[in-house]
């Protein structure tokens, strides 16, 4: 379990670097930077960087190095830096996060399960990449829940009686990078922080099963992260609002306009997550892969029209 250690501070350690080297850099998110931006003082969205190398470095001392990985969280690391300080567009992003995903997927061998299965794998990635992106709007949310999500996996393996190693290890640079990363933050994942942690996530859900089932109830370990982002499709598509444009009414962002402070919307966030985590290792403990499908399509539905009865599917004009 040392690896796990080494995670942790080697993404707690690069934090604290970042905090200097993204001041000597300019590479620095002020406050009121962006209309989309709620954090109070300046931070350094650096973050990424730490889980990138707390992720492969630890994986290394372990002796179970992940090629694949290290190639597309690479890629991914890359295009978030650059669209952090460039603001890419939403094709260019989308055109690099394809070319990442399939590289895994040759990588890994995913594709040896057939074309629809290569094709469900490519998809995985990409929208764990950008559900985990959208999900990063406050000091806390994504790193708290995809710390929660990474336990889930560790589960779900042992579970299966795979290796819980390596999602331990993630779960250990996102706790590293926490400390920093608590309200109010001074560092931030960034979009390469977000990319490389959405990629690693849906990696570990695509190795965690042999058949589709599987790999479909693991992604049930996004948990909240992919309500939010169904929930902002479905905001999106009902008030005529383009998809990749940014807005203010994220389910996080209305938490905030009913009253709640941003680490009560991360621990609230949390809670959630860690609920539906249980949730899914529990089906996958006790049902059969597509029966579970169906029980968290089921669940999932029924957390969307709660969502739309209690009005978090309106849209913020401010």
């Amino acid at each position: 379990m040392a690896s796990v250690l080494i995670a942790a501070v080697v993404s707690a350690v690069w934090c604290l670097l970042a905090i200097w080297l993204g001041r000597k850099l300019g590479y620095v998110d002020d406050p009121g930077r962006s209309d989309l931006t709620a954090h109070v003082q300046p931070a350094v969205p650096l973050g990424g960087v730490g889980i990138f190398l707390a992720i492969h470095l630890s994986a290394l001392w372990g002796g179970h190095l992940d090629a694949p990985l290290l190639v597309g969280s690479g890629i991914v690391l890359v295009l978030g830096l650059f669209d952090d300080r460039l603001d890419l567009s939403p094709v260019i992003r989308l055109i690099v996060e394809i070319g990442a995903a399939v590289s895994l997927v040759v990588m890994a061998g995913y594709h040896a399960g057939g074309p629809l299965f290569a094709a469900l794998a490519v998809f995985v990635i990409v929208m764990a990449i950008n559900a985990v992106n959208l999900y990063d709007g406050l000091d806390g949310l994504a790193g708290l829940s995809t710390l929660i999500a990474a336990l889930g996996l560790a589960w779900l393996f042992a579970g299966r009686g795979l290796e819980s190693l390596p999602p331990l290890e993630l779960a250990a640079a996102l706790g590293g990078f926490l400390i920093l990363n608590w309200h109010p933050a001074r560092v931030f994942l960034g979009d390469s922080g977000s990319y490389v942690v959405g990629l690693t996530l849906a990696h570990m859900m695509l190795s965690s099963g042999d058949s589709t089932g599987e790999v479909i109830v693991a992604m049930g370990l996004l948990g909240v992260i992919v309500v939010d982002l169904l929930a902002s499709v479905a905001r999106r598509l009902l008030s005529g609002a383009r998809l990749f444009e940014g807005d203010r009414s994220h389910l996080y962002d209305q938490l905030r306009d009913r009253g709640l402070s941003v680490p009560a919307v991360a621990l609230v966030s949390g809670s959630a997550q860690a609920v539906l985590v249980g949730a899914v290792v529990l089906v996958d403990r006790f049902v059969t892969p597509w029966a579970g499908v169906v029980i968290l399509m089921i669940l999932m539905v029924a957390a969307l029209a709660g969502l739309a009865r209690s009005g978090f599917l309106s849209v913020n004009t401010r």
